[in-house]
Formats: C-alpha cells, sequence, structure tokens
C-alpha cells in the first residue's frame, strides 16, 4: 500500500515538474514577444524599429515603422497618403531599406509620395525636378521613360524641369504635371527605391551586431543596444524529452493544459 502511495506521489511529482517546465518556457515566450521575425523564409530579418503590425505588440516597434505580411507573404510597409511598398532590405547598421512597388511602377506611386510625416527620408543624394510629358511620339533623349504610365498611342516622359525649350521638341506633346525633388533612383528603371531613418538612432547597435531599444524610464528618444536575446530552444527540447517518461493519460492532462496556456497567451497578446 505504502509502495502504491508513493508510486503515485512520484507520478504527480514528475506531472508537477514538467508542467512547471512547460509555464517556464512558455513565460519566456510571453515576455519575448519582440523577437526577431520575417514575413517568409528569406524575407527581411524585422526587429526593432520596425514591427509586424497584427503579431507583435505596441512597444515591440516604435510609431511610423508598423510593417504588416501579404497573403504572398510579401513585407509590406505602408506610407501616408496610401503609398506602399514592397520591403526587401533592412539595413540596421545604415538605417536603411530597400523598398519596390508592388505593381512594379514606382512613378504612380509619386503622385502621392509624401514623406513629411514619415521617419523615412529618400535616401538618394541626387534629387531633381521633373516635368511628365504625355506624347505621341518617341523622345529619344527624355531623362525618364516611364513606360508604365503609358497607354497604347501614348507614352509618358518626364523631363528635368528647365531643359524642355532648349533641347527638345515637345510638339507631339502636352504637359501632364511637375514633380519636385525626385529621387535619382527612379532613372535605373528597376522599380527600386531606398529609404532611410535617423530616429530612433539603430545604426550603432546595428552595425556591433546587437538589438536596439527605447531606454526606460525617459521621455525623451533615447535608445540602448542589448545582447541578442537567446531563445528558449533548449528548454523545449528538454519538456520533449521528458514526456517519454509519462503515461498517456498525463500526457493528454499536459497537452490540455498547454492549450490553455496557448490561449492565455493569444488573448493576452490581442489585448495588449
Amino acid at each position: 500500500m505504502e509502495l502504491k502511495i508513493f508510486q503515485v506521489m512520484d507520478m504527480d511529482l514528475s506531472l508537477l515538474c514538467l508542467l512547471l517546465l512547460l509555464l517556464v518556457s512558455h513565460g519566456v515566450g510571453l515576455k519575448d514577444m519582440c523577437q526577431e521575425a520575417r514575413c517568409k523564409k528569406h524575407g527581411p530579418v524585422i526587429r526593432f524599429p520596425f514591427r509586424i503590425k497584427g503579431k507583435q505588440p505596441d512597444y515591440c516597434g516604435y510609431p511610423g515603422f508598423d510593417l504588416s505580411c501579404t497573403d504572398r507573404k510579401e513585407t509590406l510597409l505602408e506610407l501616408p497618403a496610401s503609398v506602399k511598398l514592397y520591403i526587401k532590405n533592412i539595413d540596421y547598421a545604415s538605417e536603411l531599406i530597400t523598398a519596390t512597388d508592388p505593381e512594379n511602377c514606382l512613378p504612380r506611386q509619386l503622385l502621392n509620395f509624401s514623406l513629411s510625416t514619415s521617419p523615412f527620408k529618400f535616401a538618394a543624394q541626387l534629387q531633381r525636378d521633373l516635368d511628365f510629358f504625355n506624347c505621341t511620339s518617341r523622345q529619344r533623349d527624355s531623362y525618364l521613360w516611364t513606360s508604365c504610365l503609358g497607354v497604347p498611342g501614348y507614352d509618358i516622359y518626364a523631363f528635368m524641369s528647365g531643359s524642355i525649350v532648349t533641347y527638345f521638341d515637345l510638339t507631339s506633346c502636352s504637359k501632364m504635371y511637375n514633380l519636385s525633388s525626385v529621387p535619382d533612383d527612379l532613372n535605373s528603371r528597376d522599380n527600386i527605391l531606398h529609404l532611410n531613418w535617423s530616429r530612433p538612432a539603430c545604426g550603432l547597435c546595428g552595425a556591433l551586431g546587437k538589438f536596439c531599444r527605447l531606454k526606460n524610464n525617459t521621455d525623451r528618444i533615447e535608445t540602448e543596444c542589448y545582447d541578442k536575446p537567446k531563445s528558449n530552444e533548449g528548454t523545449a527540447c528538454l519538456t520533449l524529452s521528458a514526456l517519454v517518461y509519462l503515461k498517456p493519460i498525463q500526457i493528454v492532462c499536459l497537452f490540455w493544459n498547454c492549450w490553455i496556456i496557448c490561449l492565455f497567451k493569444k488573448i493576452r497578446f490581442k489585448y495588449s
């Protein structure tokens, strides 16, 4: 009788220890909601000042740096005036992002492009003022031929402001609009745009191979570097190894408790 009691106590103790192990591993996960993430396997690494909207709490990122994952697992940045860009690379040391247009036509986005309320700026040093014309005949010497804007029978050309009267014959063209400070990136016709940011300052952390975060208990925008958090994979492996020594009913109980913990985690994440 005493032997059976000790066996039951030993089983209960084992179950309790494993449950505590599960709680610890999930507790680490709850605190580490701001770990690196990606929208797809080879997509850009996302960490502070960026965050994935809807999947990470607000405190994981900085205002204006919200990203989202599309149905095709592309990394999407939404700028003011409904401008949407796919992010192909994030260089945290240089504080530089490489972006493309989802519809492969960046010139079309320029009409609504405004970075005045955005934390990003054009990275290109050279920027030009351009006049856009609708032409029925080909203009060989135009500064930029924006083929994606044209329609059959009409092509859209961009000329540097002030150069049209002297160098070009525009008798078959009509002016549409002009744009100021267009980054020289768009002249390459490869649908790539580079944007950079300066606040919050995380370049030094990236150069040192560390992570960046806002300092606590300060009203100013100050950042600090910290070492890359360790994952809790070791705890997970230890937990799986311990399952071998449990009986089926105990494993069922553990998975039930684990499901409750995961549910609590999702609810807390949703309303954090």
